[in-house]
């Protein structure tokens, strides 16, 4: 059990620590983009035209497709065998290949039409949607790649070496950090070099993710011999073929809700005119942080080991990783939402108000933070609860509960709005994924993957009663590390020290304040202490 345990554990910080170093060099890329280009109608034609490929990438790499195809491919590797999935495998990616280039060779024919439905607050800006238009045509070329990245990175995962995707945004962020010093007032289109550089850090991480996979043998291809296969084989595997893709649907609406939440936020902050998009896109990417790097390293660590434990019918040890990676994300999410909520100036000052980007645009991305940090803690327990369906193949509940959820979104947000302009669309994102958690934690509770609630006090880690009691203390040790936080800002200012400086002392004496109490207190999650997960080396699946 302890074994298992510490694979689930093992991968998360793998994928936490990687995709830390991600978000810091996507940090570097937006503070780049932000000096570059401002928040402004520069910045919307960009942030527009990546929009589309995006929503494939986050949709892909962390939702539908690999959530499809990752349970099938583990389950296959327990009960066929290692030769048998890998077979599968290679059928499946060729044929997703031809499946997204041709998705890709559509859009580019339909690109205006998807454009007006983007952006359709700019629908009287004929010359910016021409530009969106050309840029969104270049940037959906990434989209393929980077799908195509996520399928190879299931196998890496399932392999246990979880660093290899996680690591390969950097390159991304990379090529568009450098691509920011060839932006001109002299270009037809300001961002252009940004949209090429997108399209060639596809590229590059597809090449990444291709020699890592030779170099440690993940998948051998080579070694398939096809032509042996028997027709039961064939048919076999033309029967996970259907099974996969009927589940890849389902999934892209329940999996992708938050991302298709977001999709719905540039859409609306459209019609509020130019800047709108742009302030939600970099609070968002602040609040992305503890997201990408807690929610999504969980959710890939737990839908992998939780799809073995489904696979071997073990239910015990499905409920202890659940409960396990809730905890995780509460351990963690609760003093972030904090923080940005009451240092989102300071956050947005420090990191982007330079360039053309000013202090009035700081002061409306501020409040957007301060909305979207308000569901971070919801955020999370989604990224923690979905794998618990999917692992299953149950792909219809998540959807179904997407749905719902999508509706909600866009009623919220349009009453919303009309009281609190772009604020009110970033607000109505956090309250649905609030409303989201919890349906999912009822729904878990119900079908026996987290244990009935009971209110006994004496210690039971499969009882929720403790988790409720858990959240409680961190909230409290959260505000502890946020009176010390105000005092500090409060001295730092007297002697009039600049907000980088005031920032760099904020965040560490606040982390540790926190880590120092939680430790003492015995509340930081005890699987995070054991020495071994932290080494990079093969994990046994």
């Amino acid at each position: 059990m302890k074994d298992k345990t510490s694979f689930f554990i093992r991968g998360f910080t793998q994928s936490a620590t990687l995709t830390l170093l991600s978000r810091i060099s996507g940090f570097m890329r937006d503070i780049f983009i932000a000096a570059f280009l401002g928040a402004g109608v520069f910045s919307d034609i960009f942030l527009i035209a990546f929009k589309l490929p995006n929503l494939f990438r986050r949709i892909t790499a962390e939702g539908a497709l690999t959530s499809a195809f990752l349970p099938i491919y583990a389950k296959l590797i327990e009960k066929k065998g290692k030769i048998f999935a890998d077979k599968f495998f290679k059928k499946f990616i060729f044929r997703a290949a031809i499946f997204l280039f041709l998705l890709m060779i559509i859009l580019q024919i339909i690109m205006p039409f998807c454009i007006y439905f983007l952006a359709p607050g700019f629908l009287d800006n004929h010359l910016v949607l021409d530009k969106i238009t050309i840029l969104t045509r270049i940037t959906i070329v990434f989209m393929p790649l980077i799908s195509i990245v996520a399928l190879l990175g299931v196998a890496t995962n399932v392999s246990g070496k979880f660093w290899i995707l996680s690591s390969s945004p950097i390159i991304l962020n990379v090529c568009v950090i450098l691509s920011c010093f060839f932006i001109s007032d002299n270009l037809s289109i300001k961002p252009l070099p940004l949209a090429i550089a997108t399209v060639l850090g596809g590229i590059l991480q597809l090449a990444f993710i291709l020699i890592m996979i030779k170099k440690f043998g993940v998948l051998q291809f080579e070694k398939l011999n096809i032509k042996s296969e028997t027709i039961k084989e064939r048919n076999e595997i033309q029967i996970y073929f259907k099974k996969t893709w009927e589940k890849f649907i389902p999934a892209a609406f329940g999996g992708g809700i938050l991302q298709i939440n977001l999709l719905v936020d540039t859409i609306l902050a459209s019609l509020l005119g130019f800047g709108s998009i742009s302030y939600l896109y970099f609070a968002d990417r602040i609040a992305q942080l503890p997201l990408g790097i807690i929610g999504i390293a969980l959710s890939t660590a737990l839908l992998t080991s939780l799809s073995k434990s489904s696979a071997l019918k073990d239910k015990k040890q499905f409920s202890k990783e659940l409960m396990i990676s809730i905890k995780i994300g509460l351990f963690f999410s609760i003093p972030s939402s904090l923080v940005f909520i009451n240092f989102s100036d300071l956050f947005i000052n420090v990191l982007f108000e330079r360039g053309e980007f000013s202090s009035l645009e700081t002061n409306q991305t501020a409040q957007a933070l301060i909305a979207y940090a308000f569901g971070i803690p919801a955020f999370i327990i989604l990224k923690s609860c979905q794998p618990a369906f999917l692992a299953e193949g149950n792909t219809k509940t998540p959807m179904n509960i997407g749905l719902i959820l999508l509706l909600l979104n866009i009623l919220l947000s349009f009453i919303l709005m009309h009281y609190l302009k772009h604020s009110g669309i970033a607000l109505a994102t956090s309250l649905v994924s609030w409303i989201g958690s919890i349906t999912y934690l009822i729904l878990l509770i119900k079908k026996g993957n987290i244990p009935k609630f009971k209110f006994n006090f004496k210690y039971d880690e499969f009882n929720p009663f403790f988790l409720l009691i858990y959240s409680l203390k961190i909230i409290l040790t959260s505000f502890l590390m946020i009176l010390i936080m105000k005092l500090i800002f409060y001295i730092l200012n007297i002697y009039k020290f600049d907000n980088i400086t005031i920032l760099l002392f904020l965040v560490l004496f606040g982390l540790s304040s926190y880590f120092l109490t939680t430790y003492i207190l015995r509340y930081i999650p005890q699987e995070l202490l054991i020495s071994k997960v932290f080494k990079f080396r093969k994990v046994k699946p």
